[in-house]
């Protein structure tokens, strides 16, 4: 059961790949499919919808980013995404875990943790780009997992929250993570996302 769901999982995440294209002339294009108005603010930050996508009937994608950040080159990004499933935010959560777990074998840099607290999970962690020794990337992900009913039928609302340093940054950002990381926890446990999704979307 659980490799099904990593299966559809790596899928998904194939999506977000995919947009790696996406510029910001795309934004204006962004479709709010889940009923979140823009902005939505995390962290004492405005984050804006700059890109979404609903490419099968169970799954809706929408990204958040500051003013002035780019998708192409963020430095932080606020996800929302909609499974509409009977699974549930353990399976789902153990699931990424077990794609960081394989990924942790060429990534040098990987690490994770999994929490739950009352039926909600966390999967915290931090993933790279490399070319060959040298860091280009290093990305921070907090991946909070609740479940919800929409329009009657049980789905998962996974809130994300990602941040990341490049060349020279990396290594000052890699340090300050200990100290943020509870900011981040605490403000994705608090945010109030209430998604609507009209039948016909």
């Amino acid at each position: 059961m659980r490799r099904a769901i990593l299966t559809l999982i790596l899928a998904i995440a194939a999506i977000s790949v995919a947009r790696a294209g996406v510029t910001d002339k795309n934004i204006e294009k962004a479709v709010d499919y889940i009923g979140v108005k823009s902005p939505v603010e995390f962290c004492g930050q405005k984050f804006y919808l700059a890109w979404s996508s609903h490419p099968v009937e169970i799954y809706y994608l929408q990204e958040y980013l500051p003013k002035g950040e780019s998708l192409e080159r963020y430095n932080e990004m606020l996800t929302l995404s909609v499974l509409i499933w009977d699974k549930t935010p353990r399976e789902a959560a153990y699931a990424k875990a077990e794609e960081l777990e394989q990924r942790k074998k060429t990534d040098k840099v990987c690490q994770y943790m999994v929490a739950e607290n009352d039926g909600e999970y966390i999967v915290d962690f931090i993933v790279s780009d490399s070319n060959g020794d040298t860091l280009d990337c290093v990305e921070a992900d907090v991946h909070h997992y609740r479940q919800i009913t929409v329009n009657g039928r049980k789905a998962t609302l996974l809130t994300f929250y990602s941040r990341r340093a490049y060349g020279d940054d990396i290594l000052p950002f890699m340090q300050t993570i200990p100290t943020l990381r509870p900011q981040w926890y605490d403000a994705l446990s608090r945010l109030n996302i209430k998604p609507h999704i009209k039948k016909n979307t």
